[in-house]
């Protein structure tokens, strides 16, 4: 649906506290494909984290294989076939990262590359898809926002009970080959590299979803700001959504779960003699 993308990125951001831009990734299998992408092309080689990073700022730019300046992400997006060294967990062994050789092995074959092979990739805000939508999403944030991007993706999908994280290959592999290709949302404590290449601040952790489980989490967003809200967000929220032309979602004042818990414990022990 046309805009669409755009008005979610709109809920999106009032249901949360974003200091950054929520980026979405979109697949080009081919170099036709490729060409049509609405977004400038990178001709010198770019870090793929540190384009997301651009788009987190309100840039839009496609990333071709070529231009690729990153092996992890190269191998993690499908622009190159994953090389033996990495399979047999040579390559990650010699960075010293592991203890040993199966160690190393254990966690290469952990990670999910995309399978099939893509000419490139475009990276813009979501808010910027006028047209279509993206394949992945992801979200740099912190632990609040977090928790409650937890909860939304649980109230749709019920508990998510394995997330990939090893601290390695952050934005590539835990935030967009693998929520990809599992299907599922991840969160990733970023990498030393994308903390050094991408400069992210030190409290900021990130979250991927596949495009269309991230429609569902804003959905449990917004249908979770009643149980876990206090008053002060419910009425910022509430006003934001309306002056954007959203619904007016008349959420329940002086109200929480656990507020109301806390209501009810009080009250018996004043009962208790």
């Amino acid at each position: 649906m046309d805009h669409y993308s755009s008005e979610l990125a709109a809920k999106a951001n009032t249901l949360l506290t974003l200091n950054r831009q929520i980026a979405g990734i979109k697949f080009a299998y081919t170099f036709e494909e490729f060409k049509e992408m609405p977004a400038k092309a990178m001709r010198a080689k770019i870090a793929y984290c540190v384009a997301v990073k651009a788009a987190m700022s309100g840039k839009c730019v496609k990333l071709s294989g070529e231009f690729c300046g990153c092996s992890g992400s190269s191998r993690a997006l499908g622009f190159e076939p994953l090389p033996e060294d990495f399979t047999n967990g040579k390559r990650f062994q010699s960075l010293g990262l592991y203890k040993d050789l199966d160690t190393s092995k254990q966690v290469a074959n952990g990670m999910i590359a995309c399978r099939k092979p893509s000419y490139g990739i475009m990276v813009q805000p979501l808010g910027k898809y006028r047209k279509g939508h993206p394949d992945v999403v992801i979200i740099m944030t912190d632990a609040r926002n977090a928790m409650r991007l937890l909860q939304g993706y649980t109230y749709s999908y019920g508990s998510q009970p394995i997330f990939k994280m090893t601290g390695n290959q952050a934005i590539c592999v835990e935030c967009t080959s693998h929520p990809m290709e599992a299907d599922q949302m991840n969160l990733s404590m970023l990498c030393s590299g994308t903390r050094y290449l991408a400069k992210w601040k030190a409290g900021e952790i990130a979250v991927g979803f596949p495009y269309h489980k991230f429609v569902a989490t804003v959905e449990g967003l917004l249908k979770t700001v009643n149980a876990v809200e206090l008053d002060p967000a419910k009425h910022r929220i509430q006003e934001n959504l309306v002056g954007q032309g959203f619904p007016d979602p008349n959420f329940r004042l002086g109200y929480t779960y656990y507020t109301d818990l806390e209501k009810k414990k009080a009250l018996l022990r004043k009962k208790q003699p």
